[in-house]
């Protein structure tokens, strides 16, 4: 059978439309595994962070996601912060581009914690955050 070719999840029109709402450019990698990845899942999709604690990533949202969420921090003052993937429970997966957080990988525990425990840091870049993600049997 003839095997189709998968179209990018997100157009340069989705991309600009994110940045503009940020006021910034997106890293290339950042942009590039969005491109590629927002709507998916993968089987890699658990990481252990610094401290020892087990996050999963449910699915990496998807375009509405992406730039709603990015719109509804900026106006509830949570910063600058792109919401790019979810764990089961619905928490959010965030790249920050907050001043003291730049970069990081930050978890949005929105529900079971009250506001100034909301967001924990659980990777020091996106990189870091991807090159660490393994499958449930190679842990």
């Amino acid at each position: 059978m003839k095997k189709l070719t998968v179209r990018h999840r997100l157009g340069n029109g989705n991309i600009k439309l994110i940045e503009r709402e940020l006021g910034q450019e997106l890293p290339n990698d950042f942009k590039k595994f969005i491109v590629n990845n927002a709507g998916l899942s993968h089987y890699e999709c658990l990481f252990e962070d610094n401290q020892g604690n087990s996050w999963e990533v449910s699915q990496y949202n998807q375009y509405k996601d992406l730039i709603g969420l990015l719109r509804e921090f900026k106006e509830k003052g949570l910063g600058l912060k792109i919401c790019f993937a979810y764990d089961p429970g619905g928490w959010h997966y965030c790249l920050s581009f907050d001043k003291e957080t730049y970069g990081e990988i930050i978890v949005n525990r929105w529900t079971d914690y009250p506001p100034e425990e909301q967001f924990i840091v659980i990777a020091d870049s996106f990189e870091e955050f991807i090159n660490g993600l393994k499958r449930s049997e190679d842990i």
